[in-house]
């Protein structure tokens, strides 16, 4: 990355009286010699400081306009992207009634406790829901009294038959639109992590966790009795990052980081002593963004002139938007339907640049590529952020044609309609319409938010056929019109995805059962997978937006089956990726609907991760986060429960449950200040100013300095001269007229005056020397008091300091203790580092004991294999550099209920 491009391009915010942002500039520069250019963000608050309107650096009005009551509750919202909504709140801030410019209008209906009871919506009431709660007549054993206990909405019905003691939902069944039935059971220990789950299918999964809560080991038990460790050991760091994983296919995966900045600096992959399957090396920018991978297991292929390997390069704009991008890939594939195998011969080197407006919309993607170069041109509207893919010759799109009011994708490609229902949840994508009304689409249902099913429906000359998945539990469950019935089980692991393909009839050329371990970069996408012997069967490898660069697998059969592609998410049949909340379009680079949230992840409401697909992603399709570079792994395993999930239907309405009441618990208020008397305060204000830069200079802490014998000095020399000129005559205070009333004003003789005046210089003289002396005698005394009176604050800043030695110490000694045996300098370092805090601190059993575990340590021999550089820089590629804890691995739910 050039780092001129960031001279000069700082971020500047205005603030307003209150300390509100009212204004934010940014400056763009792509190229090191381009001029920046100044981007402007604009926010407006009202007088209760609340925001009414914000401007992006693009639109000439306000990107969303918010309407508040009087309790701050937003009223209206008009928003440029997602539209205008409008709500009626009650008197306890639930939800009575919404409005929105498709013509939806929604009620909503309460019971006395204020809990949820239906969701109607007056013109598509085939979208109702309707909630449903557990009274006193429940079973107590299954902990249900008072609990959301079933769910109707389009998609059927949700019933949960058993909660934990923590609101977990242990069995429930789920009925769908054509009444069939699935019901799944989960274990949890008491800290609500899963231990067992027993999916619709019988197939039974085990995890256990170590001590700190992470995940250790995992195996499956099919439906027909066969049992698989699918994850053999997993270690972890301090840090609670992933290290090491063993899998049950006998393949290992490490990761390395950095020391200094705790980023994933390697992740590599291998079976015992086979060849590395993968090998990604990451380097870094100084502000810890991705300028380059490579992946060394990759054998570099040399055709055309061109050497493609394993390396891919990015560059960033001043805004850290993605600039440019390289690396290798087959000619152009079709924007995706299904996933076909390229000529590995035929790989070329290609550069993609790409373009943003002012608004972070993408406009244009560049490739240049031999034999396979185009410009991908995406039109934005004036007035909005919504954009399509169009050639550059085209006339201007009707976007009002294009776009619904609350704009969401009306066309994936001319004469392929995407349909939504009045949730703004996607409906149906129609690939091959037809005059008799039969159409090749896809269907789905949904569930709190949460797609739950979709069919695939397409015909022939006089046959029909159909592919339908029911998402569950841990499984996914595929059925087609042929007979074919297959459970995709998801099979949890530290890292990767794992799926078990149980065939219930055997298709051909496919076992009834098999595994497929993926290895995912860091942005989760699956790049290559493997079976169950950790042979490979297919590689894949992405563009930054998500469209595949090239697909290398044996056979096309065992291809159809992989659907968890990039960034971890599923391909459908319509190219578009599912993200739970919203669908992506890899070719546009762009969300197909605006963030249901609102304007939490920016202003542009259909902007992915932040033009800067590389070192963020998107989980649910609403937030961006930091990509699996530095974060800590994952400790337990979330199952979202009936109700937990967020609910992102247009109705806006929160997870069934109480609404609370804000008068009913107000926040409390702390106690009044005690009133102190002025000698209190004169005490407090002196002993502020003891311990003040200014006091602490005049008069040190454990010391005497010339400032502090002065100022006694000076203190003692006043004093005298104040007694000194109340006892005896100042001959300087009166002319020598006035000594002698009784003289008439006649002088005295010329002696009495010099004798006068010498007598008092004399005792002037004197005193000042006095009070020198008894400065430079009384200044540590009178220190040594002051010190004795500020004591409690320096005995406790010691205390605190010598505790931070403690602690660097302590780790300092688990390291060596963990790793080889350190050098008698490190050692004697190490020493001298506890003497001192004791020292500060004093002598405790802590200290004693580090100094003997110092004490029994002893250096490394002379030809220590563990004095290698490689052994004290890679944190995962020596068994040694990680405790292994095997003896304290546990099932959570057999020791908790062995010490309940």
């Amino acid at each position: 990355m050039n780092s001129h491009v960031h001279h000069r391009t700082p971020t500047l915010t205005a603030t307003d009286s209150r300390g509100l942002t009212v204004r934010r500039v940014d400056y763009w520069r792509k190229n090191a010699d381009d001029l920046p250019m100044t981007r402007i963000t604009r926010m407006k608050q009202d007088l209760a400081g609340r925001s009414v309107a914000q401007w992006d650096p693009r639109l000439a009005g306000p990107c969303l306009a918010t309407v508040y009551s009087l309790a701050d509750q937003p009223l209206r919202t008009d928003s440029v992207d997602a539209g205008m909504r409008l709500s009626l709140p009650g008197l306890a801030g639930q939800t009575l009634q919404r409005w929105d410019d498709r013509g939806a209008v929604w009620l909503m209906t309460y019971d006395r406790q204020l809990r949820l009871l239906s969701v109607n919506n007056t013109a598509t009431p085939q979208d109702d829901e309707v909630f449903e709660y557990a009274d006193a007549s429940a079973d107590a054993g299954n902990n249900l009294r008072g609990r959301h206990q079933r769910l109707t909405d389009p998609s059927g019905c949700m019933e949960v038959h058993s909660y934990s003691l923590a609101g977990h939902s242990q069995r429930e069944t789920r009925t769908f639109h054509d009444e069939k039935s699935f019901t799944s059971q989960r274990t949890f220990d008491p800290l609500g992590a899963v231990t067992v789950l027993t999916d619709a299918g019988q197939h039974q999964q085990t995890m256990l966790y170590d001590l700190a809560g992470q995940l250790k080991a995992t195996s499956l038990i099919l439906k027909n009795g066969l049992e698989r460790g699918v994850l053999i050991d997993a270690q972890y760091n301090a840090g609670g990052q992933l290290v090491t994983q063993q899998n049950g296919n006998g393949v290992s995966v490490h990761w390395d980081y950095d020391p200094a900045n705790a980023l994933l600096v390697r992740q590599w992959a291998r079976k015992g002593s086979e060849p590395f399957i993968q090998d990604l090396e990451y380097s870094y920018d100084p502000m810890g963004m991705i300028t380059r991978i490579f992946d060394a297991a990759v054998k570099p292929v040399f055709f055309a002139n061109q050497r493609c390997d394993g390396t891919r390069t990015f560059t960033y704009d001043s805004l850290y938007q993605l600039s440019s991008a390289t690396g290798c890939s087959a000619a152009a594939l079709p924007q995706p339907v299904r996933a076909q195998s390229c000529d590995p011969a035929d790989l070329r080197n290609y550069l993609q640049n790409y373009e943003y407006d002012h608004g972070g919309n993408l406009i244009k993607i560049i490739q240049v590529r031999e034999g396979a170069s185009h410009t991908r041109h995406i039109v934005i509207d004036p007035h909005s952020n919504r954009g399509i893919s169009q050639e550059a010759d085209d006339p201007p799109p009707d976007f009002s044609r294009l776009f619904d009011p609350h704009g969401n994708l009306l066309e994936r490609l001319p004469g392929q309609p995407l349909r939504w229902n009045s949730r703004d949840e996607l409906q149906s994508v129609v690939m091959i319409s037809r005059s008799d009304d039969r159409e090749d689409a896809e269907k789905c249902w949904y569930s709190e938010g949460m797609r739950v099913c979709k069919r695939y429906e397409h015909y022939g000359n006089n046959t029909s056929h159909f592919h339908q998945v029911r998402y569950l539990p841990g499984l996914d469950i595929s059925s087609k019109d042929n007979g074919e019935e297959l459970h995709a089980i998801t099979v949890t692991t530290g890292a990767g995805t794992v799926r078990c393909l149980y065939w219930e009839n055997d298709p051909a050329s496919i076992g009834t059962t098999q595994l497929r371990y993926g290895l995912n970069d860091h942005l989760n996408s699956c790049l290559i997978e493997l079976d169950q012997l950790g042979q490979m069967i297919s590689h894949e490898q992405f563009f930054p937006f998500g469209a595949t660069a090239c697909f290398l697998s044996l056979t096309d059969i065992e291809v159809d089956y992989k659907t968890i592609r990039y960034s971890g998410k599923e391909l459908d049949r319509s190219g578009l990726y599912y993200y739970g909340e919203r669908y992506y379009a890899p070719w546009l680079g762009r969300w197909t609907q605006p963030d249901r949230h609102g304007i939490a992840d920016g202003l542009n409401l259909y902007c992915m991760t932040h033009n800067n697909p590389i070192n963020f992603v998107d989980q649910q399709g609403a937030t961006t986060t930091q990509a699996q570079t530095s974060s800590a792994s994952q400790t337990s395993i979330a199952i979202s429960t009936p109700g937990s999930s967020r609910r992102s239907s247009s109705a806006g309405v929160g997870t069934p449950g109480l609404v609370p009441d804000p008068q009913a618990n107000p926040p409390g208020r702390l106690p009044p200040d005690p009133e102190l008397t002025w000698s209190e305060r004169a005490k407090a204000a002196a002993l502020s100013f003891a311990n003040s830069r200014v006091g602490l200079t005049l008069v040190p802490a454990g010391g005497m300095s010339v400032p502090n014998a002065l100022i006694i000095s000076s203190v003692l020399a006043i004093t005298v001269e104040i007694v000194r000129d109340a006892t005896m005559f100042n001959p300087n205070w009166s002319p020598p007229a006035t000594w002698d009333p009784g003289s008439d004003g006649q002088l005295p003789p010329r002696d009495v005056t010099q004798a006068a005046h010498s007598f008092y210089s004399i005792v002037t003289n004197v005193a000042n020397l006095v009070a020198v002396a008894a400065g430079t005698i009384l200044g540590p005394v009178v220190g040594g008091y002051i010190d004795e009176w500020r004591s409690p604050k320096l005995q406790a800043e010691n205390e605190k300091r010598g505790g931070k030695l403690m602690n660097a110490a302590e780790h300092r000694i688990n390291d060596y203790q963990l790793k080889a045996n350190p050098t008698t300098k490190a050692l004697d370092a190490l020493r001298t580092q506890v003497l001192e805090a004791e020292e500060l601190a004093g002598v405790t059993w802590r200290s004693m004991g580090m100094l003997e575990k110092i004490g029994r340590m002893r250096p490394p021999p002379v030809d220590s294999p563990n004095s290698s550089p490689r052994s004290s820089t890679s944190s995962g590629s020596t068994p040694s550099s990680v405790r292994r804890r095997n003896n304290v691995v546990r099932s959570r739910s057999n020791s908790r209920a062995a010490s309940v």
